[in-house]
């Protein structure tokens, strides 16, 4: 349940033109169903002052056997926030079946996997602990495959559960020079 963030934020790093840090500013997440889980975590720890880590870790109540997300990026701009490059819908059951028909997720996955556990197919029984923990992305490899300018890019997700909108989780980071 928690890779669709770390997917997201690994896209909106580092441009392979520009020497920058990036930090995360926000983090929020917004249980829309209880019936499904519990939220054990959700923040944002310094590591130094230009990096910080997410930390993510949710329970579930019941299992889950249809699982996808919607995620928009956007960035901040004059005016507030504007779309930037992705607007998708994945399934996360089938992504697991088959991540190489997913280019774009599985790609974004790749920079967060060895950090989470949300890691196979569907179900994802009751009780399971889905955790995404000490995530900070690799610089250069963000940098090499997404380059963006420096600015301020956001997240904001909806969590579908058997079609239920279950959990929002909206982030947003900062990269500087």
């Amino acid at each position: 349940m928690i890779s669709s963030l770390a997917i997201f934020l690994s896209l909106v790093w580092l441009n392979n033109h520009v020497n920058g840090s990036y930090k995360f500013n926000a983090l929020v997440c917004d249980l829309r169903a209880p019936e499904f889980g519990i939220i054990k975590q959700c923040n944002i720890k310094a590591i130094d002052r230009k990096h910080n880590m997410i930390n993510i870790e949710a329970i579930l109540n019941k299992t889950i056997s249809e699982f996808s997300i919607r995620f928009i990026m956007v960035k901040r701009e004059s005016g507030g926030w504007h779309p930037f490059m992705y607007d998708m819908t994945v399934d996360i059951c089938k992504f697991f079946r088959n991540p190489r028909k997913f280019f774009i997720p599985n790609l974004i996955y790749s920079f967060m996997k060895s950090f989470t556990n949300v890691n196979h197919s569907c179900p994802y029984k009751a009780g399971a602990d889905l955790s995404l923990l000490h995530w900070t992305p690799d610089e250069n490899g963000v940098i090499a495959k997404f380059p963006v300018d420096h600015g301020q890019y956001g997240l904001q997700t909806t969590w579908y559960v058997n079609k239920i909108s279950a959990l929002q989780i909206n982030g947003s980071v900062l990269f500087f020079k």
